[in-house]
């Protein structure tokens, strides 16, 4: 009886989902959390609940170890981090992309079954061992590059395409389908028509006792050190 109970409890330990750690591994420039409302800078070796939402700055990034996979959110990303878990059997962990671009990198390990999406406003990417860059703005809708592996990317209007290595997926903001084409097709339309940049992370409505609603963007600008006697802003303004 005793060696059964034990056998149980074992079995009940490995099957419950334990919360995993996210690490930033590197930052370049000017890198926030917003966690509890609250934005606070982030540095290497930091770890991080798996409700952040991520700014990062202009000329700025930062690479997240996530379970068995590796996250670099690029310049000007607005990302919140949700369900990171981990038990010796599965690996789950989602990020929502606001606005800027995800360069992700996810392990394929033999026995763990892995979860893992990228999902923005148009549509959403599942991942199981894939490197892959994912990014969306207002201009531009969502678009998918998949350097190796096979991504699923299911779009807000329905229906799931699968995108394999070598090829990209785009879904733009308006009625326009989903396409997913080769990089070296994309790279031809790309070159015919004007280049354009993704927009500055969206304002993230923020709670503060003061009943005020600061931007992420200057809230993200606090976290420079006030002990610099001069600095540079970039500001990136965008006309309709």
């Amino acid at each position: 009886m005793k060696r059964l109970t034990i056998l149980v409890a074992l079995a009940i330990t490995i099957s419950i989902p334990t919360f995993a750690d996210v690490t930033a591994v590197s930052v370049k420039g000017t890198v926030g959390a917003i966690v509890a409302k609250k934005m606070q800078p982030i540095s290497a070796g930091m770890t991080l609940p798996d409700d952040a939402t991520i700014v990062t700055g202009a000329n700025s990034e930062v690479t997240l170890s996530v379970n068995n996979g590796v996250l670099t959110l690029k310049s000007l990303t607005t990302a919140k981090l949700s369900g990171v878990s981990v038990t010796p059997s599965s690996s789950k962990a989602a990020l929502a992309l606001r606005s800027g671009t995800v360069v992700s990198e996810v392990k394929q390990i033999q026995g763990l079954k892995t979860s893992f999406t990228i999902t923005t406003p148009v549509g959403t990417s599942s991942v199981r061992g894939t490197s892959h860059t994912v990014s969306y703005s207002t201009e531009r809708g969502m678009g998918v590059v998949v350097t190796s592996g096979l991504v699923a990317v299911s779009s807000g209007r329905g229906g799931t395409r699968p995108v394999a290595a070598g090829s990209q997926y785009s879904q733009d903001i308006g009625a326009a389908p989903p396409m997913v084409t080769t990089q070296t097709a994309q790279a031809a339309q790309e070159a015919a028509r004007p280049a354009t940049v993704f927009a500055p992370p969206e304002e993230t409505a923020l709670a503060v006792a003061s009943g005020e609603t600061p931007s992420s963007v200057d809230e993200l600008v606090n976290l420079v050190p006030a002990t610099q006697a001069t600095g540079l802003v970039n500001v990136h303004i965008l006309f309709p």
